[in-house]
């Protein structure tokens, strides 16, 4: 049959206005076949797992001394001792000086005194190994050497210790007294030692208090704490040596005082808790 408006293909002439029509061609890689990196393009990418996805491990917080119940009673204790002889501290605080330094074998007649003076000494003295035991075991414990015990049970022992090594002090001085001098002397001696520890226990309470509540500043607050130690020691030595030095002979006795009651005890003290601890 012939359709007369029938275009024949002969007569159907390329359109010039007409999109061009493009081939997509699927091409095929295989990852084998894939083109190897470079070095300077590895570098730059990631491979494997990527350590950020993975978070951070949680650690437990390390308890503050300062938010331990125990030790913040010790301290509230320690600090109502003093508290309640507040009003006898102006009177101490005068005859510290003289306690310190004076070699005066007669007491001025002006010079007050109290029976109170004792309870007094004793809350200071409570004071000083509290702050001693404080700052031991922030040392122990940055130094990595701490027994396996609490904070609390730490402080308590070194507080202990160091009560028992003030008395053990007290008894070695008063028999050198009596052995090598008049009554006097050793009064006066007894009471230079007295004095500068009672100076260390209040000049170590800011110390203490900054262990405990910043225990990463142990440190720097260990040295100030070593300082204010060799201070108060030298002044007593100093009084000792003002006391019982006469001639050049005794020069002889005074440097075994020394290495008998000030040095070695220290050597000693060390090595049992070596030897007790670790």
């Amino acid at each position: 049959m012939h359709f007369p408006f029938a275009i024949p293909n002969s007569a159907v002439t390329a359109d010039s206005l007409a999109a061009p029509v493009e081939t997509i061609v699927a091409v095929t890689e295989h990852l084998d076949d894939s083109p190897a990196l470079t070095r300077a393009e590895a570098k730059g990418i990631t491979t494997g797992v990527v350590p950020y996805t993975r978070g951070i491990a949680p650690r437990e917080r390390a308890m503050l001394p300062g938010y331990d119940s125990g030790i913040a009673c010790l301290l509230i204790g320690a600090f109502l001792l003093i508290a309640f002889n507040l009003r006898h501290y102006t009177t101490m605080l005068k005859s510290l000086p003289r306690d310190l330094f004076s070699v005066r074998r007669r007491d001025n007649l002006f010079e007050e005194h109290t029976m109170n003076e004792t309870r007094l000494l004793l809350s200071m003295i409570v004071l000083l190994c509290l702050n001693v035991a404080i700052l031991a075991t922030a040392c122990v414990t940055a130094a990595k050497v701490a027994p396996p015990l609490s904070h609390i049970a730490m402080i308590i022992t070194f507080a202990t210790a160091m009560a028992g090594y003030y008395v053990a002090q007290l008894c070695a001085y008063s028999t050198v007294g009596v052995v090598f001098a008049d009554a006097d002397v050793s009064r006066l001696w007894l009471k230079g030692f007295n004095a500068s520890q009672s100076t260390l226990g209040l000049a170590l309470v800011i110390p203490a208090l900054v262990v405990v509540f910043d225990p990463a500043a142990v440190m720097p607050v260990a040295i100030v704490a070593a300082v204010l130690y060799l201070i108060a020691r030298m002044i007593f030595i100093y009084k000792g040596f003002r006391l019982f030095y006469h001639k050049i002979s005794s020069f002889v006795y005074f440097i075994l005082y020394l290495c008998t009651l000030e040095v070695a005890p220290l050597f000693l003290i060390v090595r049992a808790y070596r030897f007790i601890a670790l």
